[in-house]
Parts: C-alpha cells; sequence; structure tokens
C-alpha cells in the first residue's frame, strides 16, 4: 500500500507517520509539508492508495481542493486529518467522500484505531460526530423532516423509523429491538434506504439525509 501524509505540522506528522509504519501492508510512504508538493506529485504521475492530508494545509478553501486532490489523485482513498471536532466541518468532510476524519486533538490509541480501521479498508468516523448523532430525542420529537426524496419519490415509514435511529448511532441489532423485527429485515430496509439516497454505507446514508433536507441535522 502506498500511502502519502501531507501536513505542515512536523511533529505531528512525524509521530503519524511512524504510527503509519507500524502497519506490514505499508510498502511506501512519503510526506509533503504544502500543496504545491502534492501538485508536483500529480504531475509526475505518483499514485496512492491512501493520501492523508491536513485541514490546515488546504487552508480556508479546504472543501474546494479537497474536491482537487479527488480529482488528481482518483484512485486514492482520501482522509481529512484536522484539529476541528466541529459537526459541520467532519459532516462537509464525508459529503465530499472522505475516506474517513482524524481529530488531532485524539489520543494516540484512538488514532491507532482509525488507523487501523482506514488501513483495513473501512470508513472512520469520529466520536465527535457520533456522539452528536446518538443524542437521543424523546418520542415524538423525529428528526425526520421530510419523507419526500429529490426525485418526487418517498421514503416508507419503516424506511423514515430506520433512517432515524441510524442518525442516533445504533446497531442493526439494537434497530431490531426498537422496531420490534428481526435483525433481516433491518438489513433490508438498509439496503433500500443505501438505494434511495445513492449511497453505499450507512453513515453516507445519515450525511445525505441531512444534506438533502430529510433528516435534521
Amino acid at each position: 500500500m502506498k500511502v502519502l501524509v501531507a501536513d505542515n505540522h512536523t511533529l505531528f506528522r512525524e509521530g503519524f507517520s511512524r504510527q503509519l509504519q507500524r502497519f506490514d501492508v505499508l510498502t511506501e510512504l512519503q510526506e509533503v509539508t504544502d500543496f504545491s508538493a502534492v501538485n508536483t506529485l500529480a504531475n509526475q504521475k505518483k499514485t496512492f492508495d491512501l493520501i492523508f492530508v491536513d485541514c490546515d494545509l488546504l487552508g480556508t478553501q479546504w472543501r474546494e481542493k479537497f474536491q482537487t486532490l479527488k480529482t488528481i489523485f482518483p484512485q486514492a482513498r482520501i482522509v481529512l486529518m484536522s484539529e476541528s471536532e466541529d459537526q459541520k466541518d467532519i459532516l462537509d468532510a464525508f459529503s465530499l467522500d472522505a475516506a474517513g476524519y482524524i481529530t488531532k486533538l485524539s489520543s494516540d490509541s484512538l488514532i491507532i484505531n482509525a488507523l487501523r480501521l482506514i488501513v483495513d479498508g473501512n470508513l472512520y468516523v469520529p466520536p465527535a460526530v457520533l456522539k452528536g448523532l446518538q443524542k437521543r430525542r424523546m418520542p415524538g420529537e423525529g428528526r425526520i423532516l421530510t419523507h419526500t426524496l429529490p426525485n418526487g419519490k418517498n421514503l416508507t415509514y419503516r424506511q423514515s423509523e430506520v433512517l432515524q435511529h441510524l442518525s442516533n448511532g445504533l446497531s442493526n441489532k439494537q434497530i431490531a429491538y426498537e422496531m420490534k423485527v428481526s435483525e433481516a429485515t433491518v438489513k433490508l430496509h438498509i439496503n433500500a434506504l443505501l438505494r434511495h439516497l445513492h449511497v453505499e454505507n450507512r453513515t453516507k446514508a445519515v450525511v445525505t439525509a441531512q444534506r438533502l433536507g430529510i433528516l435534521e441535522a
């Protein structure tokens, strides 16, 4: 696995790279400290499987530059790193198809766990956003704002109920218990939601539903 770390904070970058070197799948590791160096690598036709990029390095227009990264390294999974734990920043990153969001204020053990998930090909969602999604509402204080999708189709009541539970951070087993159905039924509803929202996992379903105004952010 070829990995690029783009970060202009020397202490963090060096420590982060040392953690990455613990993984046997790593075959190449490069570090850069500014965005121009990233562009140079792209011009040299360098390819990477995984890119970790610091939000500060991208600057105030980080969303636009993140999209640029996706364009110049189309095969790479890109993870954003930032000191911000603001839910909007995190949700924006996932709406741009980030493979993960690592908060740089996290403990070493949490970062190692995040790296393990990401290197294994999983999406990493930080506890900061999960805590926000797990704030449970009382019955009748639903988070679903509309059942109507942009294409005019409607989510079923059960699909909306599952979406709400997903936003609260519940597992399939917990959702099945809350809805008094089997886990297999929950999986069917989740698969239908993913198709309707044109996403490939439950985290992106919640992020997309919030962005579309279906689900309260």
